[in-house]
């Protein structure tokens, strides 16, 4: 007979443990690694492995594929703030992000860095016909891209310095960048200009321009991207001033709804994992 997965209180003891699972992760300060889960939370190691594949593929939970740890993603920030006096950064992009597929019939998206990714969380898809999508929860290298570059360029030269030491730079796209000096000097580049643009770097055929959004403290929070076939960087490059006036509205805005943690530099729950 199989074991049941009941306990004798009537808690289903599986997804008590992913709870466990989820809330120690969402509650370090740090990635953890299976081993440090393991332990802490006295679980065989597979059944932690189980447990974090499953809130992956959820998006809640994201690799670290640098030191294979796991952290939380901002998704289930976004997916559980009930309180509407709080304002979320991720609410106050929507109607941007219309905006900007409404002038551009390309998809437009929010990104925001949790550990040593890039993290996709808020999306409106494209008008025109063939769309291309990433989804709320999507996730790549940090140093990948058009987003990533701008990413690494809000941070400081020794956070930097740390991400890409501690990372393989490898091909996840025919022109991702895998050349240190040459990525250090796009960071630079787009630093400098304020805006960046991409193609083939993370996804074959796919082709994004992007500006960072910023707290009052002038500290990157987000990036702004809008997303397409590579035929039509033409046209996204043509709209980045409409996509740095978005972007500069949602600041705006975030400063104002949100005015104690913007004061501070922090961007509440959707980025406590960075």
């Amino acid at each position: 007979m199989a074991k049941s997965d009941n306990s004798d209180d009537g808690l289903i003891q599986s997804v008590t443990r992913a709870f466990d699972v989820l809330f120690a992760v969402a509650g370090s300060e740090r990635p953890l690694t299976v081993a440090a889960l393991s332990k802490n939370l006295d679980l065989p190691r597979p059944t932690i492995h189980r447990i974090l594949n499953t809130l992956v593929a959820s998006g809640v939970v994201a690799r670290v594929d640098s030191d294979k740890a796991y952290v939380v993603t901002p998704k289930l920030a976004l997916t559980t703030a009930a309180n509407a006096s709080t304002a979320t950064l991720g609410d106050i992009v929507m109607p941007y992000l219309h905006r900007l597929v409404a002038i551009s019939e390309e998809t437009a998206s929010l990104h925001v860095r949790v550990g040593d990714l890039r993290v996709c969380v808020a999306e409106v898809e494209g008008s025109r016909g063939i769309r291309w999508v990433r989804g709320q929860g999507w996730s790549a290298p940090i140093w990948s891209g058009a987003v990533g570059r701008l990413l690494l360029a809000g941070l400081s030269d020794d956070e930097r310095h740390e991400i890409l030491s501690r990372n393989e730079l490898h091909a996840i796209a025919s022109n991702t960048v895998i050349d240190g000096p040459k990525l250090r000097s796009l960071v630079e580049k787009v630093r400098a200009d304020g805006w960046s643009c991409s193609e083939s770097e993370t996804v074959d055929g796919a082709a994004a321009t992007a500006v960072p959004v910023s707290d009052v403290n002038g500290k990157t929070i987000g990036v702004l991207s809008l997303y397409a076939s590579a035929d039509r960087l033409p046209h996204m490059v043509s709209l980045v001033d409409e996509l740095r006036q978005a972007a500069a509205e949602v600041s705006k805005n975030w400063a104002t709804m949100s005015p104690s943690l913007a004061a501070n530099g922090r961007t509440n729950d959707l980025q406590r994992a960075i």
